[in-house]
C-alpha cells in the first residue's frame, strides 16, 4: 500500500501521537514515541533522531536503527528544503544554524553507513534548534517526496512537543528559583487571593510567627491576628485585593505556643493575572518585634532613671518619720510589755516590723538606682561566698536549709567590687531559702574555672521552682513571684545590674517542683 496523507495508517499514527503526547513528557520518552511511529510508518527506512542539550547544544539523546558514519555523528548538514514548513525572517535563521554545527550543502548527504538517499529536517522553531531527523533509503527510490510530505507534519508535533518540554523545564527551573529566593528572603512574605485566604509565604514568616507553613495555608490572614485587631486592619485587606497598594500595615500575630507576639509591617501590592485581572496581594513586611522591644527598653530606662532621680528623696523624707516610728514603737514595746495584754504587745511589734519592712524598700531603692563609688580590686571568690553565706544564717535556719559550698582548689582571684558581689550572693541565697519554704530543702553553691578565662558559679536549690511564662521577668524591676508584702522585686534586678557592672552575666533555670539554678559566669582576674 502507498503511504500518503489521507491513508488509514497515516490518519490513525498522527492521532495516537497526539493522544499519547502530554505536555509534562521527558524528551527521551518523546524521541521513543516518535521513533515508534516513524519505524511504523517507515519499516523500510533508516531512522535517526539527534536531540541537542538545551544549554550547551550539544548532543543528548540519539536514536538510529542503523550504523551511522563515524564522521556524520554530530555535524547536521541540510539543504535548502531542511527548514520546510516554517517561516523565518534572515536573523532567526542565523541565530538558529549558529546553535548547532551545520552546513549547507545542494544535495542530501547520507549519514547512515548504507544510506543511498534520503532527507533531513532540523527540529526547530523561530527561536531554538531542538536537533534533526534524517529518514534514508538503502537504494534509490521514487517515494522520497512522499516520505518527505508525510514526515513534515509528525516533525512539526514533535518540535511543538520538544518546545514545549522546554518550557515547562524552563518554567520549573524560574519556579524553584522564585521559591528559594521567596524562602531565603530576610523579610516576612504572604500571598494572599481575592478571598484573602493564604495560599503563599516564606520560612521568615514562618519563624516569626512560630506556625508551620501547614497550619497557615487556606487561612484567613485576618485570622491570624487576634480578634480586636481585625476590625482596623480589615479596610487595607479589602483596599488591598481591589487594586489598591498600602504601606506600613502594622499586624501583630500570637507566637504559637508561646506568649510573644511577633510585630510586622506590611507593605502590599495586588498581582495580576495574564488578562490584567487582581488575582492576590502581596504583602511584604518588616520585622518590628525587635524595634518594639527597644521602645519599650527605651521607656522602661526612661522610668528607672525617674526612679533614680526620686529613690534618695523618697529615702530621705519616709527614713525619718520612719526612725521615729521604730524608736517610739521600740520604747513602747519595752516599757508596756508587763503592763498590757499580749495581744497588744503583738500588734506594736506589727508596727516595729512594718516599719523595717519601708526602710528596707527604701535601702533597695537606693541600693538600685545609685552608682557605687567603690574601687574594684582583686578579691577572692570562695571569701565572698562563704561571708555572704554566713550573713544569711539567720535566714537558713528560719527555713531549716542546708547550704553545701563547693570551690575549685586555687580558683583565680576575680576583679571587682567586693561588697557588691556579697549583695549578689546574699540576695541569691535569701531567695534560694524563700523557694525551700518552711519544709527546708538543699541549696548548693559551685564555683569553678570555665572556658576562655571564666568562672562559673551555680546556686542550685530544691525548692519550689518557678512557671516557665514567669522565668523571663524573674530580673525584671519590681516583678516578684512571692506574696504580698514579702518581697520588693528588686532583688534579683540589683543582682543583675551589678553583674553587669562587672561585665558578667547571670541565667537561671528552673523546673516547677523540682528546683532552681542561677549560673553567674564572673571574668577572672589577670595573673599578676
Amino acid at each position: 500500500m502507498v503511504l500518503s496523507l489521507s491513508s488509514p495508517l497515516f490518519i490513525q499514527s498522527l492521532v495516537s501521537v497526539s493522544q499519547e503526547m502530554h505536555v509534562t513528557m521527558p524528551k527521551d520518552e518523546l524521541l521513543q514515541l516518535f521513533a515508534r511511529t516513524f519505524e511504523k510508518l517507515f519499516p523500510e527506512c533508516l531512522l535517526c533522531f539527534r536531540l541537542l542539550k538545551e544549554e550547551s547544544h550539544k548532543f543528548d539523546l540519539v536514536y538510529a536503527n542503523g550504523r551511522l558514519k563515524e564522521a556524520e555523528r554530530e555535524r547536521f548538514r541540510i539543504t535548502s528544503r531542511a527548514m520546510e514548513g516554517i517561516t523565518l525572517r534572515d536573523n532567526e535563521r542565523e541565530d538558529i544554524l549558529s546553535q548547532a554545527d551545520v552546513t549547507h550543502h545542494d544535495t542530501y548527504v547520507p549519514i547512515f553507513e548504507d544510506g543511498r538517499t534520503g532527507f533531513g529536517m532540523l527540529l526547530c522553531d523561530r527561536k531554538n534548534l531542538y536537533g534533526m531527523m534524517n529518514l534514508e533509503f538503502r537504494e534509490n527510490t521514487d517515494r522520497l517526496e512522499i516520505y518527505r510530505n508525510a514526515s513534515l507534519p509528525f516533525v512539526h508535533l514533535l518540535v511543538a512537543a520538544l518546545r514545549n518540554t522546554k518550557l515547562m523545564s524552563d518554567t520549573l527551573v524560574l519556579k524553584n528559583y522564585w521559591k528559594k529566593l521567596l524562602d531565603n528572603a530576610n523579610a516576612p512574605v504572604v500571598v494572599v487571593d481575592q478571598d484573602g485566604k493564604v495560599y503563599l509565604l516564606n520560612k521568615t514568616f514562618e519563624t516569626l510567627t512560630g506556625m508551620t507553613r501547614e497550619e497557615i495555608m487556606g487561612r484567613e490572614l485576618l485570622a491570624l491576628v487576634p480578634s480586636a485587631n481585625r476590625a482596623r486592619l480589615l479596610p487595607y485587606i479589602l483596599r488591598a485585593v481591589q487594586g489598591e497598594s498600602a504601606t506600613n500595615i502594622e499586624m501583630k500575630f500570637p507566637k504559637s505556643g508561646t506568649d510573644d507576639v511577633a510585630h510586622i509591617a506590611f507593605n502590599s501590592a495586588p498581582i495580576y493575572n495574564s488578562l490584567g485581572q487582581i488575582e492576590g496581594v502581596i504583602f511584604v513586611g518588616q520585622d518590628l518585634t525587635l524595634v518594639k522591644d527597644l521602645q519599650r527598653q527605651i521607656i522602661h530606662s526612661e522610668k528607672l532613671a525617674t526612679l533614680g532621680q526620686v529613690a534618695a528623696g523618697v529615702a530621705h523624707e519616709l527614713n525619718n518619720p520612719l526612725t521615729s516610728i521604730s524608736v517610739y514603737a521600740n520604747y513602747l514595746s519595752r516599757k508596756l510589755r508587763t503592763v498590757i495584754d499580749d495581744a497588744d504587745v503583738q500588734k506594736i511589734n506589727s508596727i516595729i516590723e512594718g516599719a523595717e519592712r519601708i526602710k528596707s524598700f527604701t535601702k533597695d531603692l537606693v541600693a538600685y538606682a545609685r552608682p557605687s563609688e567603690d574601687t574594684p580590686d582583686t578579691i577572692q571568690l570562695e571569701k565572698v561566698i562563704r561571708r555572704s553565706v554566713s550573713f544569711c544564717e539567720h535566714v537558713i535556719h528560719e527555713y531549716h536549709a542546708t547550704v553545701t559550698v563547693d570551690c575549685e582548689a586555687q580558683l583565680p582571684g576575680v576583679f571587682g567590687i567586693e561588697g557588691q558581689l556579697e549583695q549578689v550572693f546574699v540576695n541569691l541565697v535569701t531567695n534560694a531559702c524563700h523557694a525551700l519554704g518552711p519544709s527546708g530543702g538543699q541549696i548548693v553553691i559551685t564555683a569553678k574555672r570555665a572556658l576562655d578565662g571564666l568562672i562559673a558559679v551555680s546556686v542550685r536549690d530544691t525548692g519550689c521552682g518557678i512557671e516557665k511564662k514567669e522565668l523571663r521577668k524573674v530580673f525584671e524591676p519590681f516583678f516578684s513571684t512571692k506574696d504580698v508584702g514579702k518581697g520588693t522585686g528588686l532583688g534579683l534586678s540589683i543582682v543583675r545590674n551589678i553583674l553587669k557592672n562587672h561585665n558578667s552575666s547571670i541565667d537561671v533555670e528552673s523546673e516547677p517542683g523540682v528546683g532552681t539554678v542561677f549560673v553567674i559566669t564572673l571574668n577572672a582576674a589577670p595573673a599578676e
